[in-house]
């Protein structure tokens, strides 16, 4: 590497991570991982970084017919699956040594990157207690990590976690949980992640925990989330913008899933149904169904007339 590239590399990482973090020993982070089944870090990402992949993430939220990518919607919930063709710094955090190192040394050499998004939590959604070693069919016995990083300040609707859980809900048959089996049985055990901007939670995927849920309709959690797991033969599918690339080597091949299938259903399942109604969906439809209207009106306007309008629109 040369002094340039050096200097590049150092330049990027200041820009993503915090000084604090950097500084941070790797080990005290397996080691809570093993005992508690998380670990989290306050600032562990710089505002600026944050912001920057919120700002790449949120530039075309709802795009119908337009060949392009854009976010789609779930209901409450916004989402944006393809951030490794919008976003350079997220290219580089989920690429970094640091995502590398805790994932050889929690997960051994051989691992790959499940999934990614940067999703939108609204009020008004209730996503229920659940553990994320799954596969398509389910259930899945396969140890994997969920890196997550909020892009706003979280002082509602965080993410909750039973402390511990990662050491016994692989016995079970099922990943979901009730909110009357957790009030019971482990209320003493959930941990709340109120954490501002930039603050970096990573944990087991056999921990159970959700999104805390919250009734106000105003109320918006911005976060991103990937997961990377010890089955490299599958995976969701990842489009990527080769640009971001200034380094290949066989880790990321093996890390991005270079050569391998991709089969699994993309998260989340949408179509029209699924798009919430609101003021901007139905200005949209609006202008759609008008241009139609005119479209079909125009047809059938003499030819002189058509060319009239043709030349007001062209000048206007």
């Amino acid at each position: 590497m040369t002094n340039r590239s050096k200097a590049e590399e150092i330049d990027r990482l200041n820009f993503i991570f915090t000084k604090e973090f950097q500084k941070f020993d790797t080990n005290i982070v397996i080691k809570e991982l093993k005992e508690k089944g998380y670990f989290s870090f306050t600032n562990a990402l710089t505002k600026k970084a944050a912001r920057k992949i919120e700002q790449d993430s949120t530039v075309s939220k709802l795009s119908l017919n337009n060949n392009k990518i854009s976010g789609l919607h779930y209901e409450r919930q916004y989402f944006l699956t393809n951030l490794l063709t919008t976003s350079k710094e997220f290219y580089d955090f989920v690429t970094s040594k640091f995502v590398f190192s805790i994932c050889k040394k929690y997960l051994g050499n051989t691992f790959r990157l499940k999934c990614q998004r940067y999703y939108e939590t609204h009020g008004g959604h209730h996503m229920q207690w659940h553990t994320d070693n799954k596969d398509a069919t389910g259930p899945a016995s396969v140890p994997g990590l969920i890196f997550i990083f909020y892009t706003s300040d979280v002082n509602d609707g965080q993410l909750q976690y039973i402390e511990g859980s990662h050491t016994w809900s692989g016995k079970k048959l099922h990943s979901d949980y009730s909110d009357e089996f957790i009030e019971q049985n482990y209320k003493n055990k959930i941990i709340d992640f109120k954490l501002p901007s930039g603050s970096l939670i990573i944990y087991n995927t056999y921990g159970i925990h959700r999104a805390k849920p919250v009734s106000n309709k105003n109320f918006s959690r911005k976060s991103v989330f990937l997961q990377v797991d010890t089955e490299v033969n599958n995976a969701e599918p990842i489009i990527l913008d080769t640009k971001f690339i200034s380094v290949m080597n066989n880790e990321i091949a093996m890390f991005l899933g270079f050569g391998k299938p991709s089969n699994y259903d993309a998260y989340p399942t949408t179509s029209l149904n699924t798009l919430p109604f609101s003021k901007n969906v139905f200005n949209i439809f609006s202008k759609y169904i008008m241009y139609r209207i005119m479209l079909r009106i125009f047809q059938f306007l003499p030819k002189s007339l058509k060319t009239y309008i043709k030349k007001v629109i062209k000048k206007n």
